[in-house]
């Protein structure tokens, strides 16, 4: 089960009038069909008189409210074929909100009364909210059991399909690939002549503005991950890297160990949406001995270290050893880096009561940044506010300088040592190293040019979105969009609507967008945020924060996982178990 994004009647083998009024009746009648059942088990001489029929207004806005959740329901979700536990859960969503529309607003409202939200009435209303809870449930499972006989469910393309014509080649899985891979899924939906092929480091999306909330142990990493096939009906996702590109042959070549039966994809046109990496200014030092924080892996190994260094400092004897193990420093002040040291202040002294042997005062984290105020991308008040809030709560601040060199156990900032097993890089991005191998003049910083409708200036076969394109902005000469995540989601849509129109030979359309705003995490129930011109501070801010990225999860399952770890959070201690093993042999494997 998803939810319904596709447009109507692109399931391959039917019109959009037949699946779509078909599956309408089937949960209408389903609705209907779940509601009589409970009037007539619920009004039965052995069950409770009526009473939950009763509080709903009666039998037939009972069955009224019915019809409309199975309607909804169908309306809403596209049936999946076996995926009955996700029906459920959706149905369960379905039936609490018919349970806040009907039985708490809208009948109370026509019997002229008051919408029912006092603490008075929760003798009357809960045993309503179980009933719609159960209708939920089973009107969902009814609904996927329904469809999957009937055959309403998406089928598979009718075989043998007509010969592929024109082939595109996607190569990033991040915001930028899987939303062109949508909008190129969509678009050619019931036209099996273009094939798309999204190429992948991992087989998941990351929703890269909770990393934070993973090392910091309030979410779980498979939380903010959703698997990428899930996205799709005819992307071939293939997980592996890409080696070289080949102009000539037109193929992309894949590495050794791809998870794809050929070792090369043909395309005629190719999308690049690799995003960035790491860069540390050509400082092998610096290189080889801090942490990164660009991935999910990345965020389960931070937390994992963090959770070690205190293991191993509680039974500590040398002063100066155990203030290395509980120094934590970040390096950069950006959104990354800010969102980060926050986290991880909660998070390490909210274990401290694991440690016994562990004072407050041992522990240490610390932020370097090479200007005066942090969080540069947004107002100098706002970077103020969030660097005097931080301090109070034990974060430290080295502003003004910045790290020139980097040993096992030690970082050099300026001039001065400071010890620390645990350094995380934030303070630099480059552009992903494949961008080298497609043949064309990149920028000094190493971007692909673009014009305004995201196509190579050089190569029309090749298309770039997302953090590795420079893509101007209209009417500001010389100026280009910054590589944020709410940029590239829209330029790998816009990419993806291109890509088809160029296929069918219809205009393009130029890139237009003005940012929305920018919000950073400051830990604890603190944020800072610039929404459409406005600033917000504290815990108004915290509460957009947490809705904005909530919001951004691209499925429900995901949402509510999330929503519960948060729900969690607030009242149970940090989870503390250590995942990941820190001996001697594998501190050598991570350095090397």
């Amino acid at each position: 089960m998803r939810l319904e994004t596709t447009p109507a009647g692109r399931t391959g083998t039917r019109g959009a009038g037949s699946d779509v009024t078909r599956r309408f009746i089937a949960g209408l009648l389903i609705g209907l069909a779940v509601a009589g059942l409970e009037v007539i088990l619920t009004t039965l001489p052995a069950a409770a008189p009526g009473g939950i029929v009763r509080n709903a207004g009666g039998a037939i806005r009972l069955l009224a409210a019915g019809a409309s959740l199975g309607v909804a329901f169908a309306l809403l979700f596209r049936p999946t074929p076996g995926s009955h536990p996700e029906n459920v859960m959706g149905g369960v969503v379905m039936g609490v909100v018919t349970w806040v529309v009907c039985a708490l607003s809208l009948f109370p409202v026509l019997d002229a009364g008051a919408p029912m939200w006092h603490a008075d009435t929760a003798a009357r209303i809960v045993p309503e909210l179980v009933a719609y809870v159960l209708h939920g449930s089973l009107t969902g499972f009814l609904y996927g059991l329904v469809c999957e006989r009937l055959r309403l469910a998406p089928a598979e393309m009718p075989s043998p399909e007509p010969a592929v014509k024109t082939n595109v080649v996607i190569v990033g899985g991040g915001y930028a690939g899987v939303s062109a891979a949508t909008s190129l899924d969509k678009a050619f939906a019931d036209d099996p002549r273009v094939d798309v092929w999204l190429v992948s480091k991992t087989n998941y999306l990351v929703h890269t503005p909770m990393l934070s909330e993973v090392s910091s142990s309030a979410v779980n990493p498979q939380n903010i991950s959703p698997p990428l096939r899930s996205f799709f009906r005819r992307v071939h996702v293939v997980q592996g890297e890409v080696a070289s590109i080949d102009w000539a042959r037109g193929r992309v070549d894949l590495s050794p160990g791809v998870r794809s039966p050929d070792s090369s994809l043909a395309f005629d046109h190719l999308l690049i949406t690799t995003g960035c990496v790491p860069s540390f200014f050509g400082n092998r030092d610096i290189e080889a001995n801090t942490l990164t924080f660009k991935s999910l892996q990345d965020s389960v190994r931070l937390r994992n270290q963090i959770i070690d260094r205190f293991e191993r400092a509680d039974f500590e004897q040398e002063p100066g050893t155990k203030r290395r193990l509980l120094t934590f420093v970040v390096v950069g002040g950006g959104f990354a880096g800010v969102e980060l040291i926050g986290g991880l202040n909660d998070f390490g002294r909210g274990m401290l009561p694991y440690y016994p042997n562990i004072a407050p005062d041992d522990v240490r984290f610390v932020l370097v940044h090479p200007r005066d105020v942090i969080l540069p991308e947004l107002s100098e008040s706002l970077g103020r506010f969030a660097q005097e809030k931080m301090a109070a709560r034990g974060v430290e601040f080295i502003a003004n300088t910045r790290v020139t060199g980097a040993a096992p156990g030690m970082i050099l900032i300026g001039d001065e040592r400071l010890a620390a097993d645990t350094v995380v890089w934030t303070a630099g991005n480059q552009p992903n190293p494949i961008v080298h191998a497609l043949g064309v003049e990149l920028t000094r910083r190493g971007q692909i040019p673009v014009s305004s409708d995201l196509r190579s200036v050089e190569n029309p076969a090749l298309w770039a979105a997302g953090d590795c394109a420079r893509i101007p902005i209209p009417n500001d000469p010389g100026s280009f969009y910054p590589p944020t995540a709410q940029h590239a989601f829209r330029e790998g849509r816009l990419a993806g609507h291109n890509v088809a129109a160029a296929i069918r030979g219809t205009p393009l359309q130029p890139f237009d967008f003005k940012t929305l705003g920018s919000l950073a995490a400051l830990g604890h129930q603190l944020a800072v945020a610039e929404v459409l011109g406005r600033r917000f501070s504290g815990f108004l801010a915290w509460i957009m924060w947490r809705a904005i990225y909530l919001s951004k999860l691209p499925n429900l399952e995901k949402r509510l996982r999330v929503l519960l770890d948060w729900v969690l959070d607030v009242f149970f201690p940090p989870d503390i178990v250590q995942t990941i093993s820190f001996d001697a042999e594998s501190e050598r494997d991570v350095r090397s």
